[in-house]
């Protein structure tokens, strides 16, 4: 497979078929995590276990299947109406695509939000539900529910200087005893209502958008960085001052894992190593009423991280 279609991302080597725009732009140097990935022509009939077991069954706010991820002898398999389907390895280190008539976009999204993320937890590495930049030289993570704003707060700190990392998924590795963080793909996702404040040409162009929300490219750093500081963000229903509180209850750093589905005795050991080595650097929740800008939140956070 040609080098010119390699793309490193979450930690993983992908060597794809063909040129992906979710995963143009990744210029990580190769981790030695290698992950081939195919978009084939047809369903999944013949080649996808008919005993397979769902794990996840993801639905809309309207109720309707989203997505569903299943497993079975050959590993697991993530599809959905509007996003096709991929099939990995139980390694993760083979991912098989389909359309099955979606949209080549909405299958590229899936891929780096839930395949790509699922692999890479394949390969011994952890992810969390965090969008993350670079600060100094340490990486700050920026995690909390959907809907708090962890992308809008990273691309708020991105143009304060910061550089960014990753989006709404962080993979994470060890660098000796050092925790670091891995760049992500060059794709940010943010709502439709801050894609349109987002100044013209800040980015390099919207590459999908569905109503809710709006796809954008962005350059990643292209080295990884190690661990510095952690923020959980919570938003308050009413208007107050915004607070730093340091995070006490170890279950709101594992609660951060963007995968509740692998389970085994070594990927739970590693989740809560990784925990611990969090719990030791800064490790706080920010607590913000709705008024409260993504700007106001990146000035208060530099402020913290420069101060030590």
């Amino acid at each position: 497979m040609e080098e010119r279609l390699r793309s490193t991302v979450f930690g993983l080597d992908v060597y794809a078929d063909r040129a992906y725009p979710y995963l143009a732009g990744a210029t990580a140097a190769p981790t030695g995590r290698r992950l081939e990935l195919a978009l084939r022509r047809g369903a999944s009939r013949g080649v996808w276990d008919p005993a397979a077991e769902p794990i996840s069954d993801e639905r809309d706010p309207e109720g309707r299947g989203a997505f569903r991820i299943e497993v079975g002898r050959r590993g697991y398999r993530i599809a959905g109406p509007a996003y096709g389907e991929t099939l990995l390895d139980e390694a993760g280190s083979r991912a098989s695509g389909c359309l099955d008539g979606a949209a080549l976009s909405g299958w590229q999204r899936m891929l780096i939000a839930q395949a790509l993320p699922f692999a890479a937890v394949l390969h011994g590495l952890e992810v969390f539900h965090a969008s993350a930049v670079v600060l100094g030289e340490r990486a700050v993570l920026l995690t909390g529910p959907s809907g708090t704003g962890k992308s809008s707060l990273a691309l708020a700190l991105r143009r304060r200087g910061a550089g960014f990392l990753a989006d709404d998924v962080v993979a994470v590795g060890r660098r000796g005893e050092e925790p670091i963080a891995h760049p992500g793909t060059p794709v940010a996702s943010v709502s439709s209502a801050e894609a349109a404040r987002l100044p013209t040409g800040v980015e390099g162009g919207v590459l999908g958008e569905d109503g809710r929300e709006t796809m954008i490219t962005i350059t990643p750093l292209a080295a990884p960085a190690p661990l510095g500081s952690l923020f959980v963000l919570e938003r308050e229903g009413v208007e107050g001052e915004v607070r730093f509180e340091p995070v006490t209850d170890p279950r709101l750093l594992l609660a951060s894992t963007f995968n509740l589905l692998l389970r085994d005795p070594g990927r739970l050991l590693r989740l809560l190593d990784l925990c611990a080595a969090l719990s030791r650097r800064r490790c706080e929740r920010i607590v913000f009423g709705p008024a409260v800008a993504p700007e106001d939140l990146a000035t208060l956070i530099e402020e913290r991280v420069e101060a030590g």
